[in-house]
């Protein structure tokens, strides 16, 4: 019988059995799927039941859900607010057709609506939202097992030692010694046949066919004086490299080849929504302009020059490419199906006769586009009549590959689009804004087009004069050179260039711009308040995956993530020292708290219809903010008439276009600028590094394909033996999904007195027995469970408990409904100092932030509880400040030391971080800006308080 029918999925968890460890795994999976419903219930009327008390307590469920899926995450605010759909939206964005008219009752909340392109063939479909995110799981497959998977080299050994020296970039010399002294020591049960160094490059040699190599060509450019001159283009033949991905059996099956639209159901209606390419409106109309058979094969590709030297002298000018119907985590990831090196073009030297001038700077892009032309050419003939590829799954498709996206820097945009850069009349690679109304933000400009511009480029050539014709140019500030992209169907290089949010807001708008407005203002507060500023940087706590800063103000960056990082705390950093009074300063904090909000909307790794909105409203909000400041500021003589100043006006439009922006930052593709600096001073002579370069950076590809091959033939053959494994049961079971799950286990465990003991001079810690005692007693109570031995519990002072001081927390996104995870602390002593995490915590009343003191584990008699005390912050709230309403701050009171409470550590939503509010002691503010999920949520607690 196929081994397929032999097995069978769990309708609940979703994991795969053999028929005969089926029925216990089945039994248990209902049985903790009933008990977490029912603790969730024990949760709220625990809280409910204290609240009456002196002392509040909050319920505990069964420490058997430590490694179980959390549910209801969610904040008790209605999420759902941001489900509603505008009046009037774009068709792109617009209620599902099939929706209209459906009957409301036959829809559950959070149903799924696939409607997928006319081509596809394929009725439109509604599922279950879980069975929505499984669909969205890596996908398992059976790899070939006929070859061994580190063919061609002669044993695994040999690939894994091949695969070493590569990675540690040894020497010939290095290479040779290292075989010879692994072949006087060698044993084992694998052979190891590599004797030297020719052996081990014959076999590089004959893998590194199986991936498609670099080919070079020489570029052919009339120079300045009439002469040719010639350039090294280097590049992959990019259907060749499509091809390879399209025929890997572990890539494979995660394209996605069609076009679809995607709708969450609200309650009311079918909200549509975006996060992948191909959920975006280009994707569509692309599909929509190719023959019924034809499906979309998009590349996003990304160039910009990069320092390989430690002084920038030594320059390489990388072409990246990646396939846009591959999922982010797989796209934007290393390794195979990753961004991989396409290109290499030459970089014109600079000419000090000749710089500066408009004929060089002409001359420049043309060897641009002539270089990068060689590389679309690769694909010129498949876009118009389509290239058939038998795919990994043995079926025959017709792909007609578009460049869907351009990802770049201002400079290399402009380039691409052949614009005349900064100081051209038109200076924006999208649109038609003139020069002098960039900082005036008008509603709209007529947009750029391959059509319009090849139009103005045949008017200039048609001219009697090639003054004239170079007049017209100026005028659109076009240069007169053929555009490379011209060659691609389907591709218009206008639609294709997208807001990049790294260059524009990070290392752009804040970096180069806000920050050093703010230091100018500061610098002009004096010492003390500089002093003030720097020593609340300093005190900020400290969060998993955010830079600190002890020296924020008197430290230069350059780099877009500490930029990143910085205008993420920077709001809360300087509230209390630049007041009302200061109209200048608090103005310039109000444009930089709009300035990040505007920034996280552009984060969001999903976008509904109503964060779309509510996106361009925060935009709307940071341009007329920034006007008053700038107006304010005239004296200054700062000019805020930049490109990048305008080019966010754009941000909005390419998300609903192509997708939320991590489709296509430019961040995962200036990553690869590092491996690229370490190749050049690690692997080359420092002469004709491109060739050498590019060798080295060929066999790492080569390297990944065969690694990726072992990996899938060990992961196969391990979930072989698990399925084939009869006594598999539940208690065998390995978790790979969970809530929470406690760490930093202390070397021995601690008895109440001792607790007491330590913690005698910390009031959360008065009557910690008796209040743990109280607090058991009332669980068991209210879940009617027996109290062990029919008695109340009553732990001695010599009874035990084990104390953790680590916690990591995975919650499901309110965004994008996807799985993160914090870190959080509760230490006495990491790294040399106190950290106590704060954390966001359910409760039946509502959702609530508070503090982490003390962490640890009970038991009572063979039932073990996971507990945390921790101080609430939930006492009630002063009124409202004006500057909480001009910097939307959610501000919390905590409640005394010895109120602190018992939660189960199951009720921790996530991790949260809080800073004191110095000017009213016992307040703290949420910093709402950590991450995209935690701002959705705190902006969720201000409509339902009725701030918005």
């Amino acid at each position: 019988m196929p081994a397929e029918k032999q097995t069978v999925t769990c309708e609940s968890c979703g994991k795969v059995f053999k028929l005969t460890g089926y029925g216990p795994h089945r039994k248990s999976c209902i049985k903790r799927a009933r008990r977490e419903k029912e603790d969730n219930v024990y949760f709220g009327l625990l809280r409910r039941a204290s609240s009456s008390g002196s002392q509040q307590l909050s319920g505990v469920d069964d420490p058997d859900f430590a490694t179980q899926p959390s549910a209801g995450t969610g904040p008790q605010q209605d999420i759902s607010e941001f489900w509603s759909v505008p009046a009037e939206v774009d068709p792109h964005m617009d209620v599902a057709d099939e929706a209209n008219g459906a009957d409301i009752n036959s829809n559950d909340v959070d149903d799924i609506l696939i409607e997928y392109h006319p081509s596809a063939k394929r009725p439109s479909e509604k599922i279950p939202f879980v069975e929505f995110a499984r669909g969205h799981r890596p996908k398992a497959y059976k790899p070939d097992t006929s070859t061994d998977p580190w063919y061609p080299f002669r044993s695994r050994l040999d690939f894994e030692f091949a695969e070493l020296v590569l990675e540690a970039a040894l020497s010939k010399e290095q290479i040779n010694r290292f075989l010879k002294l692994i072949k006087s020591a060698r044993c084992g049960s694998d052979s190891f046949t590599l004797n030297e160094y020719s052996d081990l490059r014959s076999t590089w040699r004959a893998a590194s066919h199986r991936t498609t190599a670099f080919k070079k060509e020489i570029v052919s450019v009339d120079g300045l004086d009439g002469e040719p001159q010639e350039f090294p283009m280097y590049y992959r033949p990019l259907m060749d490299w499509a091809t390879d991905l399209l025929k890997h059996p572990g890539i494979g099956p995660h394209f996605v080849f069609d076009a679809m639209r995607l709708f969450k159901f609200d309650g009311s209606t079918f909200v549509h929504f975006v996060d992948e390419p191909w959920t975006a409106a280009e994707f569509w109309n692309v599909q929509s302009r190719l023959p019924p058979d034809g499906k979309v094969l998009p590349f996003i590709l990304y160039a910009d020059k990069a320092k390989l030297s430690s002084f920038g002298r030594q320059k390489g000018y990388p072409v990246v490419a990646r396939l846009a119907n591959l999922p982010t985590w797989i796209r934007n990831g290393e390794g195979i199906g990753g961004g991989r090196v396409v290109g290499w073009l030459p970089i014109v030297k600079e000419d000090k006769e000749h710089s500066g001038k408009t004929r060089f700077a002409n001359f420049k892009n043309a060897v641009w586009h002539h270089s990068f032309k060689k590389l679309l050419e690769t694909i010129e003939k498949e876009s118009q009549t389509g290239c058939w590829v038998n795919c990994w799954d043995g079926i025959a498709r017709r792909f007609f590959p578009v460049v869907l996206i351009l990802s770049a820097d201002y400079e290399e945009q402009a380039v691409m689009a052949l614009v005349r850069g900064v100081k051209s009349n038109f200076p924006c690679p999208i649109c038609l804004i003139p020069r002098d109304d960039i900082s005036k933000f008008p509603a709209q400009c007529e947009l750029r087009t391959s059509d319009n511009v090849v139009k103005v480029l045949q008017e200039a050539c048609s001219q009697e004069t090639a003054e004239k014709g170079e007049q017209i140019l100026i005028r659109q500030g076009l240069r007169d050179v053929d555009n490379a992209f011209l060659v691609v169907a389907n591709t218009d290089v206008y639609r294709a260039l997208s807001w990049d949010r790294l260059h524009a807001n990070f290392a752009g708008k804040f970096g180069d711009h806000l920050w050093p407005e703010l230091l100018r203002i500061l610098d002009k507060g004096g010492r003390q308040v500089m002093a003030k500023v720097e020593k609340n940087f300093s005190a900020m706590p400290r969060w998993h995956g955010l830079n600190h800063f002890d020296e924020a103000l008197s430290v230069s960056y350059t780099d877009g993530q500490k930029f990143e990082d910085l205008s993420k705390v920077v709001v809360f950093a300087c509230h209390d020292t630049v007041l009302p009074v200061e109209k200048e300063g608090y103005l310039l904090l109000r444009c930089l708290r709009a300035y990040i909000e505007f920034d996280l909307y552009t984060a969001f790794e999903l976008h509904t219809t109503h964060t779309l909105m509510a996106g361009r409203e925060a935009l709307a909000t940071f341009n007329t903010l920034m006007q008053k400041f700038s107006e304010k500021t005239e004296n200054t003589k700062k000019n805020w008439n930049f490109p990048k100043n305008h080019t966010r006006a754009h941000a909005f439009d390419d998300i609903e276009a192509k997708g939320v922006t991590r489709n296509f930052s430019t961040k995962p593709n200036e990553k690869m600028h590092g491996p690229l600096k370490e190749k050049y001073q690690r692997r080359t002579n420092f002469k004709n590094v491109a060739d050498q370069i590019l060798d080295i950076d060929h066999l790492e590809l080569v390297s990944e394909f065969i690694r990726c091959r072992i990996t899938d033939y060990d992961t196969y053959i391990s979930n072989k033996e698990i399925i084939g494994n009869d006594n598999n049961d539940d208690d065998a079971e390995q978790e790979d999904f969970f809530h929470v799950k406690l760490g930093s286990k202390a070397k021995h465990p601690l008895t109440f007195e001792a607790v007491e003991q330590r913690s005698i001079t910390d009031k959360a810690f008065i009557r910690f027995r008796a209040k743990l005692n109280a607090f058991l007693n009332r669980y068991f109570t209210v879940t009617g469970k027996p109290l062990p031995g029919g008695k109340p519990i009553q732990f001695p002072p010599n009874a035990e408990i084990t104390e953790y001081k680590y916690i990591k927390v995975n919650f499901e996104s309110v965004v994008d409904w996807c799985q993160y995870t914090d870190h959080l602390r509760c230490n006495p002593n990491f790294h040399g100092r106190s950290r106590y995490d704060c954390v966001l915590i359910k409760t039946q009343q509502q959702d609530i932030f508070g503090r982490l003191i003390f962490m640890f584990q009970c038991a009572v008699s063979e039932e073990t509880f996971p507990l945390a005390l921790v101080q609430p912050y939930d006492a009630p709230a002063r009124p409202r400040l004006v500057k909480d309403v001009h910097l939307n701050f959610w501000r919390v009171r905590e409640q005394p030391r010895e109120s602190a409470e018992f939660f189960s550590v199951q009720s921790i939503i996530r991790g949260a971080l809080l800073c004191p509010d110095h000017t009213r002691v016992g307040d703290y503010l949420v910093i709402d800006t950590i991450d995209t999920d935690m701002f959705l949520r705190v902006q969720t607690m201000h409509k339902a308080a009725g701030h918005h």
